[in-house]
């Protein structure tokens, strides 16, 4: 196998992260890397991975949280040399039939529902007799010839199952590109693995954005119920059998006297396990099998319904309630009574108006990453924002592990960070006053930034307050909860197509990461307000969990997430070394020792007329 460094020269930062890659892969170690945006990390890790998995007989996978993110792994690699790579993505996004409004867990049982009583006519193509069809294997070689991103897999898959298709490539594959729950997910991997004939012990595994892995895997055991789920539940049941109606019917009054009982003085409080079995056992002997039957019929109901070509049918097949219901209660009930859990009843005010929910949270990342990474042959994490080192080695159970941090590569002449400690999102000091200073002072900012300015708040609520106070004349350009994808790359165009615009967004949501701007579109950033978690039941249990298990339980659970989410949030303006920005912390607590200890090496200055300062930093440049 031939094998090259795909650019002319290595960049000093390259070959530090690349013979920190192959130290770590030659003793066996994992790997824990931040490397602000720049330096070159996707091919500084996989080049040696590669490389070293070629020499040594081992498998490559790159894991990312986002489907985007596999296009410049692929394009990295085609520039590697002779790799075999094979790109997959979730069965639910590989499928040519159109289920997009269903859950994973809903599709999944469909999708074996379908398998097991042969009305998939792409799985029919694929498989004959537990055998791939000859067709098939003639569709596997085609695939395997190129390296090809999950869309052209798809197309050129589109009389089979793309998934199995993917998978039967993978099996003489050096490299597969995928996501984090292929491996992450316990629901999944072992299947997953087994299919593709390949094992952890001798596999390299290349997390990207790896400061979004604690988070995914806590979704994983985290499941939740709501009395609008089980509203739909009573309907969809009473459609297809009485019994399991009324049921739920009784199940959803018994909810409802313990939300009472529970929410008598507040909006939410814990609940207990065997609260909710208590409930379960009051109903009609094996409910659990029956609404499993209901789940069945639901399927059938999907694939005469939904189960088309789209030349057939356009229309997406919706969510079952029924299956969902099930599926909590299967979390629920499996998931162990610990500290490391939390479960919790709460009112909550929705667009459907005040609804109660039932939430299982899982708090500990380490019981699902932990057995992964460190059985792998060498695991390598590496984000732009994996700031503190040691709090995610903590987080995901890593052991026998190194930790490298890099500095920006980007000139720090061409970034003016400034802290405005002259605003607060502070729960204790919101209020109209407070609204109409931070419309005041963005103004301000955005007439003396010289074009395009992004503004990312902690939360929906916070920035719809503050919107209402904005003045007329500035062209908005408005992140809403109700966006569609299409809605938001519309919008996300027009922005950057606008000459002087205001992108008004939050932090952690469409457009504070992920997405690069081009050509320096953008002059400024706008960090307004730290998106620190709500100080609900569920933050104090992840705080009092971490305290138990870390003994950093604010700085784990509360304040470096929040300060990470500002951070990722003011590098979407600086992408190249030719792009200059000034980026503003528009809240007083990124002045305290606490939230400044996990900025970073960044330099600040504090100011109570940033727009001055930018006006000055501007003029100087210009």
């Amino acid at each position: 196998m031939t094998l090259k460094f795909p650019f002319l020269k290595k960049r000093k930062s390259q070959e530090e992260m690349i013979e920190k890659v192959e130290e770590c892969l030659k003793k066996k170690e994992n790997l824990l890397i931040h490397a602000p945006t720049g330096i070159g990390k996707t091919v500084s890790a996989l080049y040696p991975a590669v490389k070293f998995a070629s020499e040594n007989g081992l498998n490559v996978f790159f894991l990312t949280p986002r489907h985007s993110q596999h296009t410049i792994a692929l394009e990295t690699l085609k520039k590697i040399g002779d790799v075999k790579v094979t790109n997959i993505i979730g069965k639910r996004w590989f499928c040519n039939y159109l289920y997009d409004e269903m859950g994973s867990a809903e599709f999944h049982d469909l999708c074996n529902y379908l398998k097991k009583e042969g009305k998939c006519e792409h799985y029919n193509k694929t498989y004959k007799k537990g055998e791939l069809t000859e067709e098939a294997k003639t569709k596997v070689s085609e695939i395997r010839r190129e390296i090809l991103g999950s869309d052209e897999i798809r197309k050129k898959c589109d009389k089979f199952c793309a998934y199995e298709i993917a998978c039967q490539a993978a099996k003489k594959s050096n490299v597969i590109i995928a996501d984090y729950f292929h491996l992450f997910n316990p629901f999944v991997s072992e299947s997953f693995l087994k299919k593709i004939e390949k094992n952890l012990e001798d596999s390299i595994i290349i997390v990207d954005e790896a400061h979004q892995l604690p988070g995914r895997a806590r979704d994983i055991f985290s499941s939740k119920l709501s009395t609008y789920a089980l509203k739909n539940a009573i309907k969809e049941a009473g459609e297809m059998e009485n019994d399991v109606c009324e049921d739920i019917e009784k199940l959803s009054a018994g909810i409802d006297e313990l939300a009472r009982e529970k929410l008598e003085n507040n909006n939410e409080g814990y609940v207990k396990k065997e609260e909710i079995v208590a409930i379960l056992n009051s109903l009609h002997p094996g409910f659990l099998d029956r609404l499993k039957e209901v789940s069945e019929s639901a399927k059938e109901g999907a694939e005469q319904k939904g189960n088309l070509s789209p030349e057939q049918d356009p229309v997406a097949k919706k969510r079952s309630f029924c299956s969902g219901l099930l599926n909590f209660f299967e979390v629920w009930l499996d998931v162990e009574n610990n500290d490391d859990s939390a479960r919790i009843i709460r009112k909550k005010d929705t667009k459907y108006g005040t609804q109660i929910e039932i939430k299982l949270s899982t708090l500990l990342p380490s019981v699902i990453t932990s057995d992964v990474i460190n059985t792998s042959y060498s695991t390598i994490l590496m984000s732009a924002t994996l700031q503190p080192l040691d709090m995610y080695a903590d987080l995901l159970g890593i052991k026998n592990y190194k930790t490298q941090s890099f500095k920006s590569v980007f000139p720090p002449e061409n970034r003016l960070n400034i802290v405005a400690p002259i605003a607060t999102t502070k729960y204790s000091k919101r209020g109209e006053t407070q609204y109409r200073n931070y419309a005041d002072i963005i103004t301000k900012i955005f007439n003396s930034a010289g074009g395009n300015t992004a503004v990312f708040f902690p939360s929906y609520y916070f920035l719809n307050q503050v919107a209402n106070y904005l003045g007329g004349g500035i062209n908005t350009f408005i992140e809403t909860q109700e966006l569609t994808k299409n809605q938001k790359n519309d919008l996300l165009k027009n922005f950057i197509n606008s000459e002087s615009g205001l992108l008004i967004g939050v932090q952690s949501g469409s457009f504070d990461q992920g997405i690069d701007f081009p050509n320096n579109i953008l002059k400024c950033i706008i960090i307004a307000g730290l998106g620190l978690a709500t100080p609900d039941l569920e933050t104090k249990s992840l705080i009092d969990c971490y305290n138990k298990n870390y003994g950093k339980g604010m700085e784990y659970g509360y304040i470096y997430p929040a300060v990470q989410k500002a951070i990722q949030a003011s590098g979407r303006a600086i992408r190249s070394e030719k792009d200059k920005a000034a980026i503003v912390y528009l809240d007083e607590r990124f002045l305290q020792r606490n939230y400044r200890l996990a900025v970073g090496s960044e330099t600040f200055r504090a100011s109570r007329e940033p727009w001055k300062d930018i006006e000055k930093w501007n003029s100087e440049r210009s």
